[in-house]
C-alpha cells in the first residue's frame, strides 16, 4: 500500500525554519516517520544485569543505548514486549529516551521532597522514583479524571505505591505547598508539535498559532505554581514536547522576571543531538542565560524536546 503523507499547516513549518534554519529539511523528515520504540529499567524492581537476562530468556530483542544507562531501543515488535514478564511486572517502562531526560536533569535524591505537577500518565513520576528509589517524599498531581487514573496504573504497575496522588490542577501547588519542596517537575501540556507525523492529520490537526499561545498562558500559569512551592534553594526543571519558543524560551524568561533570585542551572547533558535556547524569537529577546536551556532536536528514537532547569536562590 502506498503511504500516504499529510501536508504540515504551513504556518507551523515557516516557524520551524526560523527556529532551525540549518537543519531544517533534517527536522521535517523526522515528522515522515514514526520513532522506534525506546524504554527503560525501573530500578525499584530489577537491576540492570539481572533485566537484561530476563529480556534475554523472554526472547526480546533489543540494542541498549549508552546513555542514559538502562535504556534500549526495542527490535522485537510491540505486542511482544507487552506480553513480556518484564513488561507486565512492570520492571520496564516504555518512554521515549527524550522524555527520560528532564528527569535525569531533576536529580531527585534520597531524603528529598519531590513535586511532579503535571503527572499523568506516570513515565516521569516513576522514573523519579525509579531514579531516587523509595526514601524520598513524592507527590503527583493530575486534573483530569481519566488521565489520573492513568497516572494510578502507571504507578500500580511500577511499585510507586509510596507516592501521593492528588487529582487536582497543578495550578493549586503553590497555594497547597508554599516553599514546601526540594524539587519540582514542570511537564507541561503544550502543543506537541513533536510528535506531528504526517501519515496521521489527528496528530497536528488541533493545531494552531492561535492554541500555541492560548498554551503559553497556561504553562505561565503552571510554572508560577511550581516556583512557589519550591523552598529556597530548591529546583525546578520544566519541559515540553515541542518546538514554539511561546511554550519554551517565552515561558522561562517571564519567570526569570517574576521571580527576584531565580536563575538559570545548565540543562546539559551527553547529547550529539542537541542546541542551546534561543536568544530571541519573533524581535524580542530574551535573558542573556538562555542559552543555559537545551533543545533536543527529534532523530529516529527521539522526540523533539524543550528543557530548563532552575534554582530558586530565595523568594
Amino acid at each position: 500500500m502506498k503511504a500516504v503523507f499529510n501536508e504540515l499547516p504551513g504556518e507551523f513549518l515557516d516557524k520551524i525554519k526560523a527556529i532551525y534554519p540549518s537543519v531544517f529539511p533534517k527536522v521535517c523528515e523526522t515528522f515522515l516517520h514514526k520513532k522506534e520504540q525506546t524504554f527503560r529499567i525501573n530500578s525499584l524492581k530489577t537491576a540492570l544485569p539481572e533485566l537484561k537476562e530476563d529480556l534475554d530468556r523472554q526472547g526480546i530483542r533489543y540494542r541498549e543505548l549508552h546513555w542514559p544507562k538502562g535504556s534500549f531501543i526495542l527490535r522485537s515488535e510491540n505486542k511482544e514486549i507487552q506480553r513480556s514478564a518484564a513488561y507486565i511486572d512492570g520492571k520496564i517502562y516504555m518512554q521515549n529516551v527524550s522524555s527520560m531526560i528532564p528527569p535525569l536533569l531533576l536529580e531527585p535524591k534520597k531524603g528529598e521532597k519531590i513535586l511532579d505537577l503535571c503527572a499523568a500518565p506516570g513515565a516521569k513520576t516513576s522514573e523519579i522514583a525509579s531514579l531516587a528509589g523509595r526514601e524520598i517524599e513524592l507527590i503527583a498531581m493530575e486534573k483530569l479524571g481519566i488521565r489520573y487514573q492513568k497516572l494510578l496504573a502507571t504507578l500500580r504497575i511500577q511499585g510507586v505505591d509510596f507516592a501521593k496522588t492528588l487529582m487536582e490542577d497543578g495550578i493549586e501547588a503553590g497555594r497547597r505547598y508554599p516553599g514546601y519542596f526540594d524539587k519540582v517537575m514542570v511537564d507541561a501540556p503544550c502543543s506537541g508539535e513533536a510528535l506531528f507525523y504526517m501519515r496521521d492529520p489527528r496528530s497536528f490537526k488541533p493545531w494552531s498559532q492561535k492554541r500555541v499561545k492560548e498554551l503559553s498562558h497556561t504553562q505561565k500559569v503552571l510554572i508560577f505554581s511550581g516556583i512557589t512551592a519550591l523552598k529556597p534553594g530548591g529546583e525546578l526543571v520544566y519541559s515540553t514536547c515541542t518546538f514554539s519558543p511561546e511554550e519554551n524560551e517565552e515561558v522561562v524568561d517571564w519567570a526569570l522576571k517574576k521571580f527576584e533570585g531565580l536563575r538559570l542551572m545548565p540543562a546539559d547533558m551527553p547529547l550529539p543531538n542537541k542546541s542551546r535556547g534561543l536568544a530571541s524569537w519573533e524581535g524580542k529577546g530574551f535573558s542573556k542565560e538562555m542559552g543555559m536551556t537545551m533543545r533536543v532536536l527529534p532523530n529516529d528514537y527521539m522526540e523533539g524536546f524543550y528543557i530548563a532547569k532552575m534554582k530558586k536562590e530565595k523568594i
